[in-house]
This record gives C-alpha cells, sequence and structure tokens, in this order.
C-alpha cells in the first residue's frame, strides 16, 4: 500500500498510526481533546479521532490561519488535508483489506480540486506524495484523486 508521506510501503497498523497522528496533530492545534484510546478497535480508534478534529473546525471554522507547530497555515488549507487525509486513507485501507471504496462524486469532486491546490511540486519534492500516476481517460473523480496522489489505479 504507497504511503501519502512518501513513496514507501506502510503497513496497515503504519497506516492507522500514521492516520490517527494526523488527526491527533491537527485536531491538538484546533484545541481539540484528541485523546487516543489506541487500544479501540481501528474504526473507532480513528471516528473519535475524526469526529473531535471535525467537531472543533466546526467550532473554529476556517477563517484566519492555524499554528500548526512546523508553520503558520491557512485553514482552509488543514482542512482540505483532513479531508485529504480522511478520503484517501479510507481508500489505503479498502484496497489493503480487498474492498471496494464508495463514495460520492461529489465528495471526491471536492477532495480532487482541494487536492490539486494542495500537493504541489513543492510538496511533492519533499516527499510528501510520489508523482500522479497515469489514470484512464473514463476514470472516476475517485480515481483521478487517488492517482494525482501518487497510487497506481487499477481497474
Amino acid at each position: 500500500m504507497q504511503n501519502a508521506l512518501a513513496a514507501t510501503n506502510f503497513t496497515a497498523h503504519e497506516l492507522l498510526e500514521h492516520l490517527a497522528g494526523s488527526l491527533k496533530h491537527v485536531g491538538g492545534a484546533l484545541g481539540a481533546d484528541v485523546s487516543d484510546d489506541a487500544g479501540a478497535g481501528p474504526e473507532v480508534r480513528i471516528a473519535k479521532l475524526a469526529q473531535a478534529t471535525l467537531e472543533a473546525f466546526g467550532r473554529r471554522g476556517v477563517e484566519g490561519t492555524i499554528d500548526m507547530g512546523f508553520a503558520e497555515l491557512p485553514a482552509t488549507v488543514v482542512a482540505g488535508i483532513v479531508n485529504l487525509e480522511l478520503l484517501v486513507h479510507a481508500w489505503d485501507f479498502a484496497k489493503a483489506t480487498g474492498q471496494e471504496l464508495v463514495a460520492a462524486d461529489v465528495v471526491t469532486d471536492h477532495v480532487e480540486a482541494l487536492a490539486l491546490v494542495t500537493i504541489s511540486d513543492q510538496v511533492r519534492a519533499s516527499g510528501s506524495f510520489a508523482a500522479a500516476q497515469p489514470v484512464a481517460e473514463s476514470a472516476s473523480s475517485l480515481e483521478r484523486l487517488i492517482a494525482f496522489t501518487g497510487r497506481t489505479v487499477t481497474v
């Protein structure tokens, strides 16, 4: 399974830890209580962390900037990153477990638009994402998004 952080492979456990860590980091930057129940099942664990993070965004809104510790980022960018993390890693988990992720086009279109703004050549050069992969002209917006993040889409 390809990692969004680099063109290396994550195990399912490492991906779980990456996603949990991302949600804790963003949620913490938003002032959310992001206590992590690492003993919970993966779905429950991620759901609780995501809920706390998303509720904090709901209270805060997406105006201004957020101090992420390594940089002040526009809140809209941070919100976009959360969207990307949740949808793309849902695809990663589905792929790793032999399942198919089904998401509404309105959702995947929105996250694809966020990815086009968020994943720059500079971000790719930092190792955060692999090079965009080719995708069929008839690809769905989810497949286009996944390919844009550097993952290989097989249909």
